[in-house]
């Protein structure tokens, strides 16, 4: 799998998963490795995320770096135009492309967390599980198993929570 770290500056760097797992990594803790890579020694601490957006917060070797991961999916959204941060992600989940919806996980007065699996959506012949960018009440769902939906059709309402 292929990431891009972002960094606030704008500094962008591409990682390959594969040159991670070769790294040698022990854990030392909750969200704690001293990670040996490369030939050199490392404390990476895990301070925050990643979150939906792949917002991280990292202290590697007592410095604290704030970035961002980008992974295959966000990626490829990217490249077609769309974003993960696209729309009114805070109340409603919107369909990232045009497709079919397989199923549905979740009905109108649920309670859900963040990242729990609203819905699968087949496009481009990949089935795609669209999950809760917050955590929240559904207030509506207006996505039907079977449907086809266009790009930025409106499929789960969350509660406004203001």
């Amino acid at each position: 799998m292929q990431y891009e770290v972002r960094w606030p500056d704008g500094r962008s760097v591409g990682v390959d998963s594969t040159a991670l797992q070769d790294a040698e990594w022990t854990p030392r803790g909750p969200g704690a490795w001293d990670v040996r890579m490369a030939g050199r020694n490392h404390r990476v601490l895990l301070l925050d995320g990643p979150d939906a957006q792949g917002h991280v917060t990292l202290r590697v070797d007592g410095v604290k770096w704030t970035g961002t991961v980008a992974d295959d999916r966000m990626l490829l959204l990217e490249r077609m135009g769309m974003s993960v941060e696209d729309g009114a992600l805070d109340t409603e989940l919107l369909a990232p492309m045009p497709g079919k919806v397989l199923s549905v996980e979740v009905e109108a007065g649920d309670e859900v967390a963040e990242g729990d699996a609203l819905l699968i959506l087949e496009a481009m012949k990949m089935e795609n599980v669209l999950k809760a960018s917050r955590s929240g009440k559904v207030l509506r769902v207006d996505a039907v198993a079977g449907n086809a939906v266009e790009k930025g059709a409106v499929l789960v309402t969350f509660a406004d929570e203001s």
